[in-house]
């Protein structure tokens, strides 16, 4: 009995790290498409770019925004790696014939963590910008991130 719960423990760690790799690689994608969708005439675009493409950011407003932007882009690129780090270890831990359920167990932790931080860091950037926005530049800001979140994938 002792190994079919061993067996099932370690099926439910399974499951749970593919559904978290799985959902982080959607969320990832779709956003990425979301960029693209919103391009018009250009192959990528980011929030940034789209801001001052569409919101007639002022000059005064983009002195605001630009070190706003710069520490979020510099933590987000350090979460995407921590990401990418707790992705390839939770594949090397698969891989091998006995998988060690309690260095799964933590990399998968590693991994949520990172991607709750980043979900969070995302949308404080968000409510950062927005208060250097003139009230009808912040519903076009609030209408581009509720396509972005509700958007059908």
């Amino acid at each position: 009995m002792h190994s079919r719960a061993r067996w099932l423990a370690s099926s439910v760690l399974l499951s749970c790290a593919l559904a978290g790799l799985t959902a982080w690689r959607v969320t990832d994608w779709t956003l990425h498409r979301h960029g693209e969708g919103h391009a018009h005439d250009h192959v990528e675009t980011d929030l940034h770019s789209w801001m001052h493409e569409h919101l007639d950011i002022t000059p005064e407003q983009h002195a605001k925004l630009d070190p706003v932007e710069k520490e979020f882009e510099q933590r987000r690129v350090t979460l995407k790696a921590r990401i990418s780090a707790a992705d390839v270890e939770l594949a090397r831990i698969i891989s091998t014939p006995e998988v060690d359920e309690a260095r799964m167990k933590d990399a998968l932790g590693r991994l949520n963590q990172s991607q709750a931080e980043l979900q969070r860091l995302t949308l404080d950037h968000f409510l950062a910008m927005k208060r250097h926005l003139r009230p009808a530049q912040a519903r076009k800001l609030v209408e581009w991130t509720h396509d972005s979140l509700s958007r059908e994938h």
